[in-house]
Protein backbone atom coordinates (compact mmCIF):
# COMPACT_ATOMS: atom_id res chain seq x y z
CA UNK A 1 0.00 0.00 0.00
CA UNK A 2 1.53 3.67 -1.13
CA UNK A 3 2.61 5.78 2.19
CA UNK A 4 -0.08 8.22 2.92
CA UNK A 5 -0.14 11.77 1.50
CA UNK A 6 0.46 14.28 4.24
CA UNK A 7 -1.67 17.44 4.10
CA UNK A 8 -1.44 20.54 7.10
CA UNK A 9 -4.65 22.22 6.82
CA UNK A 10 -5.45 25.66 8.78
CA UNK A 11 -8.18 26.41 10.00
CA UNK A 12 -9.52 23.17 10.16
CA UNK A 13 -13.28 23.62 10.86
CA UNK A 14 -14.07 26.04 8.40
CA UNK A 15 -16.01 25.62 5.59
CA UNK A 16 -12.95 25.77 3.26
CA UNK A 17 -11.13 23.23 5.98
CA UNK A 18 -14.56 20.38 6.01
CA UNK A 19 -14.40 21.11 1.87
CA UNK A 20 -10.38 20.27 1.98
CA UNK A 21 -11.02 17.37 3.84
CA UNK A 22 -14.22 16.13 2.08
CA UNK A 23 -11.72 16.04 -1.67
CA UNK A 24 -9.34 14.17 0.59
CA UNK A 25 -11.58 11.40 1.07
CA UNK A 26 -13.14 11.48 -2.46
CA UNK A 27 -9.67 10.49 -3.50
CA UNK A 28 -8.66 6.89 -4.65
CA UNK A 29 -4.91 8.28 -2.87
CA UNK A 30 -4.62 7.95 0.86
CA UNK A 31 -4.23 11.24 2.50
CA UNK A 32 -3.46 11.93 6.37
CA UNK A 33 -4.62 15.46 7.25
CA UNK A 34 -3.49 17.00 10.82
CA UNK A 35 -5.91 20.15 11.18
CA UNK A 36 -4.66 23.38 12.57
CA UNK A 37 -7.42 25.50 14.60
CA UNK A 38 -7.60 28.68 17.31
CA UNK A 39 -10.94 26.77 18.41
CA UNK A 40 -11.10 23.38 20.34
CA UNK A 41 -12.60 20.95 16.91
CA UNK A 42 -12.66 18.43 15.16
CA UNK A 43 -11.95 16.81 12.27
CA UNK A 44 -14.42 14.64 9.77
CA UNK A 45 -12.84 11.67 11.55
CA UNK A 46 -13.47 12.25 14.63
CA UNK A 47 -10.03 13.59 15.87
CA UNK A 48 -9.47 16.75 17.48
CA UNK A 49 -7.52 19.48 15.68
CA UNK A 50 -4.13 20.59 17.45
CA UNK A 51 -3.96 23.91 18.94
CA UNK A 52 -2.69 26.84 16.99
CA UNK A 53 -2.48 30.71 17.65
CA UNK A 54 -4.47 32.46 15.89
CA UNK A 55 -3.93 34.14 12.68
CA UNK A 56 -3.82 37.79 13.69
CA UNK A 57 -0.47 36.59 16.04
CA UNK A 58 1.16 35.93 12.53
CA UNK A 59 4.37 34.94 14.17
CA UNK A 60 3.09 32.61 16.52
CA UNK A 61 0.70 31.20 13.96
CA UNK A 62 3.77 31.18 11.27
CA UNK A 63 5.96 28.87 13.89
CA UNK A 64 2.94 26.21 14.83
CA UNK A 65 3.11 25.82 11.17
CA UNK A 66 6.26 24.88 10.29
CA UNK A 67 6.70 23.08 13.20
CA UNK A 68 3.79 20.80 12.58
CA UNK A 69 5.52 20.42 8.80
CA UNK A 70 8.71 19.62 10.11
CA UNK A 71 6.84 16.79 12.23
CA UNK A 72 4.88 15.47 9.73
CA UNK A 73 7.49 15.35 6.88
CA UNK A 74 6.72 16.44 3.46
CA UNK A 75 3.40 17.62 3.09
CA UNK A 76 1.05 20.35 1.35
CA UNK A 77 0.04 22.97 4.10
CA UNK A 78 -3.51 24.27 3.19
CA UNK A 79 -4.73 27.66 4.34
CA UNK A 80 -8.91 27.06 5.70
CA UNK A 81 -9.05 30.93 5.22
CA UNK A 82 -7.92 34.07 3.28
CA UNK A 83 -5.87 35.43 6.16
CA UNK A 84 -4.24 32.00 6.78
CA UNK A 85 -3.72 31.86 2.91
CA UNK A 86 -1.89 35.16 3.09
CA UNK A 87 0.59 34.38 6.45
CA UNK A 88 1.52 30.83 5.35
CA UNK A 89 2.16 32.27 2.08
CA UNK A 90 4.92 33.86 3.33
CA UNK A 91 6.34 30.41 4.58
CA UNK A 92 6.88 28.97 1.09
CA UNK A 93 10.47 29.21 0.96
CA UNK A 94 11.31 27.95 4.79
CA UNK A 95 8.50 24.81 3.48
CA UNK A 96 10.84 24.12 0.77
CA UNK A 97 13.42 23.31 2.82
CA UNK A 98 11.31 21.00 4.85
CA UNK A 99 10.28 18.93 1.32
CA UNK A 100 7.00 20.97 1.54
CA UNK A 101 5.30 23.44 -0.56
CA UNK A 102 2.12 25.56 0.23
CA UNK A 103 -1.43 25.22 -1.84
CA UNK A 104 -0.93 28.68 -3.42
CA UNK A 105 1.95 30.84 -3.87
CA UNK A 106 3.80 33.23 -4.25
CA UNK A 107 3.77 34.66 -1.26
CA UNK A 108 3.48 38.89 -2.83
CA UNK A 109 0.61 37.45 -4.88
CA UNK A 110 -1.49 36.14 -2.66
CA UNK A 111 -1.02 39.14 -0.21
CA UNK A 112 -2.72 40.84 -2.64
CA UNK A 113 -5.07 38.75 -3.39
CA UNK A 114 -5.81 39.18 0.00
CA UNK A 115 -6.08 42.94 0.21
CA UNK A 116 -9.14 43.82 -1.75
CA UNK A 117 -7.49 47.20 -2.54
CA UNK A 118 -4.67 45.74 -4.31
CA UNK A 119 -6.48 42.92 -5.16
CA UNK A 120 -7.45 44.33 -9.36
CA UNK A 121 -4.09 44.92 -10.18
CA UNK A 122 -3.33 40.87 -10.31
CA UNK A 123 -5.42 41.42 -13.74
CA UNK A 124 -3.78 44.36 -15.51
CA UNK A 125 -2.88 44.03 -18.51
CA UNK A 126 -5.13 41.70 -19.29
CA UNK A 127 -8.23 41.66 -21.35
CA UNK A 128 -9.96 40.49 -18.14
CA UNK A 129 -12.89 42.85 -16.71
CA UNK A 130 -12.52 43.88 -13.03
CA UNK A 131 -15.37 45.14 -10.85
CA UNK A 132 -14.20 49.19 -10.15
CA UNK A 133 -12.88 49.72 -6.93
CA UNK A 134 -11.94 52.51 -4.44
CA UNK A 135 -9.66 52.40 -1.15
CA UNK A 136 -10.62 55.83 -0.19
CA UNK A 137 -13.69 57.49 0.41
CA UNK A 138 -12.30 60.55 -1.73
CA UNK A 139 -12.15 57.77 -4.86
CA UNK A 140 -15.07 56.10 -3.82
CA UNK A 141 -17.17 59.50 -4.22
CA UNK A 142 -15.27 59.94 -7.46
CA UNK A 143 -16.71 56.75 -8.52
CA UNK A 144 -19.96 56.87 -7.01
CA UNK A 145 -19.90 60.23 -10.00
CA UNK A 146 -18.91 58.25 -12.56
CA UNK A 147 -20.96 55.32 -12.40
CA UNK A 148 -23.89 56.45 -9.40
CA UNK A 149 -25.14 54.78 -6.27
CA UNK A 150 -25.72 52.67 -4.54
CA UNK A 151 -22.49 51.41 -3.77
CA UNK A 152 -20.90 48.48 -2.51
CA UNK A 153 -18.99 48.87 1.13
CA UNK A 154 -16.78 45.90 1.72
CA UNK A 155 -13.74 45.02 4.64
CA UNK A 156 -10.63 45.56 2.46
CA UNK A 157 -9.37 42.76 4.16
CA UNK A 158 -12.32 40.15 4.78
CA UNK A 159 -14.11 37.01 3.30
CA UNK A 160 -17.66 35.00 3.33
CA UNK A 161 -19.43 38.06 2.56
CA UNK A 162 -18.83 38.97 5.94
CA UNK A 163 -19.04 43.09 6.96
CA UNK A 164 -20.71 43.82 3.48
CA UNK A 165 -23.25 46.69 3.19
CA UNK A 166 -24.20 48.90 0.84
CA UNK A 167 -24.80 52.80 0.69
CA UNK A 168 -27.03 54.67 -1.28
CA UNK A 169 -25.61 58.75 -1.26
CA UNK A 170 -22.30 60.49 -0.41
CA UNK A 171 -23.01 61.34 3.53
CA UNK A 172 -24.11 57.41 3.91
CA UNK A 173 -20.94 56.79 2.80
CA UNK A 174 -18.65 59.43 4.33
CA UNK A 175 -20.58 57.88 7.37
CA UNK A 176 -20.09 54.36 6.98
CA UNK A 177 -16.81 54.20 5.08
CA UNK A 178 -13.82 53.46 7.20
CA UNK A 179 -10.08 54.74 5.89
CA UNK A 180 -7.75 51.67 5.66
CA UNK A 181 -10.40 49.40 6.31
CA UNK A 182 -12.64 49.22 3.60
CA UNK A 183 -12.70 49.51 0.04
CA UNK A 184 -15.85 50.62 -1.92
CA UNK A 185 -17.16 48.80 -5.19
CA UNK A 186 -19.58 48.90 -8.37
CA UNK A 187 -22.55 46.42 -7.70
CA UNK A 188 -22.56 43.72 -10.45
CA UNK A 189 -26.41 43.16 -11.03
CA UNK A 190 -27.35 40.39 -12.79
CA UNK A 191 -28.51 40.66 -16.53
CA UNK A 192 -31.90 40.09 -17.71
CA UNK A 193 -30.09 37.88 -20.70
CA UNK A 194 -28.27 35.57 -18.08
CA UNK A 195 -31.41 35.18 -15.64
CA UNK A 196 -32.22 31.08 -14.68
CA UNK A 197 -35.82 29.67 -13.95
CA UNK A 198 -34.39 28.90 -10.43
CA UNK A 199 -33.13 32.55 -9.77
CA UNK A 200 -34.58 35.10 -7.22
CA UNK A 201 -35.97 38.67 -7.59
CA UNK A 202 -34.02 40.15 -5.26
CA UNK A 203 -31.73 42.55 -6.68
CA UNK A 204 -29.63 42.04 -3.52
CA UNK A 205 -29.51 38.35 -3.53
CA UNK A 206 -26.18 36.67 -4.51
CA UNK A 207 -27.57 34.97 -7.38
CA UNK A 208 -25.40 34.30 -11.12
CA UNK A 209 -22.05 34.55 -9.24
CA UNK A 210 -19.22 33.03 -11.21
CA UNK A 211 -16.37 31.08 -9.43
CA UNK A 212 -13.39 29.81 -11.89
CA UNK A 213 -11.20 27.80 -9.87
CA UNK A 214 -7.84 27.81 -11.41
CA UNK A 215 -5.04 24.94 -10.59
CA UNK A 216 -1.53 26.11 -11.90
CA UNK A 217 1.77 24.26 -11.73
CA UNK A 218 4.48 25.60 -9.92
CA UNK A 219 6.57 26.04 -13.50
CA UNK A 220 3.03 27.96 -14.87
CA UNK A 221 1.31 24.99 -16.64
CA UNK A 222 -2.29 24.23 -16.21
CA UNK A 223 -3.70 21.61 -13.88
CA UNK A 224 -7.41 22.33 -14.95
CA UNK A 225 -9.88 24.87 -14.37
CA UNK A 226 -13.34 24.03 -12.83
CA UNK A 227 -16.40 26.84 -13.52
CA UNK A 228 -19.30 27.10 -12.06
CA UNK A 229 -22.68 29.58 -11.77
CA UNK A 230 -23.32 29.33 -8.01
CA UNK A 231 -26.25 31.05 -6.06
CA UNK A 232 -25.58 31.44 -2.83
CA UNK A 233 -26.90 31.98 0.97
CA UNK A 234 -24.94 34.61 3.42
CA UNK A 235 -21.98 33.74 1.43
CA UNK A 236 -22.56 29.66 1.01
CA UNK A 237 -22.82 28.04 -2.36
CA UNK A 238 -26.35 26.29 -2.69
CA UNK A 239 -26.93 25.81 -6.26
CA UNK A 240 -24.19 24.95 -8.90
CA UNK A 241 -24.25 24.88 -12.62
CA UNK A 242 -21.27 23.69 -14.23
CA UNK A 243 -20.51 25.99 -16.87
CA UNK A 244 -17.93 26.46 -20.10
CA UNK A 245 -15.57 29.32 -19.43
CA UNK A 246 -12.12 27.72 -21.43
CA UNK A 247 -11.55 30.98 -22.86
CA UNK A 248 -11.69 33.15 -19.70
CA UNK A 249 -10.14 30.70 -17.74
CA UNK A 250 -7.21 30.97 -20.46
CA UNK A 251 -7.03 34.85 -19.81
CA UNK A 252 -7.18 34.43 -16.61
CA UNK A 253 -4.02 32.10 -16.38
CA UNK A 254 -2.33 34.32 -18.35
CA UNK A 255 -2.50 37.36 -15.93
CA UNK A 256 -1.88 35.10 -12.77
CA UNK A 257 0.82 33.72 -14.20
CA UNK A 258 2.68 36.70 -14.84
CA UNK A 259 2.38 37.09 -11.34
CA UNK A 260 4.77 34.12 -10.58
CA UNK A 261 1.01 33.02 -9.50
CA UNK A 262 1.23 28.95 -8.81
CA UNK A 263 -1.20 26.47 -7.15
CA UNK A 264 -5.28 27.10 -6.13
CA UNK A 265 -6.68 30.47 -7.17
CA UNK A 266 -10.70 31.35 -7.08
CA UNK A 267 -11.95 34.54 -9.37
CA UNK A 268 -15.22 35.19 -8.39
CA UNK A 269 -17.86 37.71 -10.73
CA UNK A 270 -21.07 38.23 -12.71
CA UNK A 271 -21.69 38.10 -15.86
CA UNK A 272 -22.07 40.91 -17.70
CA UNK A 273 -23.89 41.91 -21.38
CA UNK A 274 -21.44 41.54 -23.54
CA UNK A 275 -21.42 38.35 -22.26
CA UNK A 276 -17.72 38.06 -20.48
CA UNK A 277 -17.44 37.52 -16.70
CA UNK A 278 -16.45 41.13 -14.71
CA UNK A 279 -13.97 40.03 -11.62
CA UNK A 280 -14.86 41.51 -8.27
CA UNK A 281 -12.73 39.11 -5.89
CA UNK A 282 -9.71 36.69 -5.95
CA UNK A 283 -8.91 34.28 -3.37
CA UNK A 284 -5.67 31.98 -3.34
CA UNK A 285 -6.88 29.12 -1.95
CA UNK A 286 -9.10 26.07 -2.38
CA UNK A 287 -13.11 27.23 -1.63
CA UNK A 288 -15.97 25.56 -0.03
CA UNK A 289 -16.74 23.72 -3.30
CA UNK A 290 -13.55 21.83 -2.78
CA UNK A 291 -15.01 18.68 -1.84
CA UNK A 292 -18.27 18.59 -4.31
CA UNK A 293 -15.79 19.00 -7.18
CA UNK A 294 -13.41 16.27 -6.17
CA UNK A 295 -16.68 13.95 -5.76
CA UNK A 296 -17.48 14.86 -9.54
CA UNK A 297 -14.44 14.18 -10.33
CA UNK A 298 -11.96 17.00 -10.54
CA UNK A 299 -9.65 16.68 -7.50
CA UNK A 300 -7.80 19.97 -6.61
CA UNK A 301 -5.16 18.18 -3.73
CA UNK A 302 -4.28 15.16 -5.95
CA UNK A 303 -3.15 17.75 -9.25
CA UNK A 304 -1.59 20.13 -6.04
CA UNK A 305 -0.25 17.29 -3.86
CA UNK A 306 1.35 15.41 -7.25
CA UNK A 307 2.67 19.22 -9.04
CA UNK A 308 3.99 20.66 -5.64
CA UNK A 309 5.08 18.10 -3.28
CA UNK A 310 5.86 15.38 -5.77
CA UNK A 311 6.99 17.32 -8.76
CA UNK A 312 5.18 14.86 -10.79
CA UNK A 313 2.45 17.20 -12.51
CA UNK A 314 -0.23 15.48 -14.12
CA UNK A 315 -2.51 16.26 -16.99
CA UNK A 316 -5.51 19.30 -16.50
CA UNK A 317 -8.12 17.70 -14.07
CA UNK A 318 -11.30 17.71 -16.23
CA UNK A 319 -14.74 19.03 -14.91
CA UNK A 320 -18.12 17.11 -16.00
CA UNK A 321 -19.67 18.51 -18.79
CA UNK A 322 -21.48 21.93 -18.73
CA UNK A 323 -25.12 21.78 -17.84
CA UNK A 324 -25.36 20.22 -14.59
CA UNK A 325 -27.06 21.43 -11.29
CA UNK A 326 -26.20 20.38 -8.32
CA UNK A 327 -28.42 21.83 -5.17
CA UNK A 328 -25.64 21.65 -2.72
CA UNK A 329 -28.48 20.88 0.15
CA UNK A 330 -28.97 17.61 -1.00
CA UNK A 331 -26.62 16.77 -3.37
CA UNK A 332 -29.49 15.92 -5.86
CA UNK A 333 -28.68 16.34 -9.38
CA UNK A 334 -31.12 18.32 -11.48
CA UNK A 335 -31.53 17.93 -15.46
CA UNK A 336 -30.25 20.70 -17.42
CA UNK A 337 -32.33 23.64 -17.87
CA UNK A 338 -32.96 25.74 -20.50
CA UNK A 339 -29.33 28.28 -20.35
CA UNK A 340 -28.78 31.50 -20.91
CA UNK A 341 -30.92 33.54 -24.06
CA UNK A 342 -27.55 33.21 -26.18
CA UNK A 343 -27.02 29.87 -25.02
CA UNK A 344 -23.04 30.72 -25.47
CA UNK A 345 -20.16 29.17 -23.24
CA UNK A 346 -19.02 32.39 -21.15
CA UNK A 347 -15.76 33.91 -22.88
Amino acid sequence: MAAARKIVLTSAASGVGVAVQQAAQASSHVYSVTGLSSLPSRMLTGASTLPCPATRERALFQDKVLATAAETGPCLVVPGRDEDAAAVGELSDRLAELGSSVASGPGPAVRQAYDKAATPLLLTGSALSVARTAATVQDALELAEQIGYPLLIKPRYGNASHGVRFVHGADELRARFSPGQDIAQEILPLDPRDRRPWDRDDPQAQDGEYSLQLLIGPLGHNLGCFATRNNLEQGIPRLVEVIDAAGIAAQAYKALIQHGAWGAWNLQGRRTSSGSIRFFEINARPTGLTGLRARLGFNELDQLYGACVLNQPASPAQPPAPGLVIDTRDLQHRAPAAPAEDGQAVS
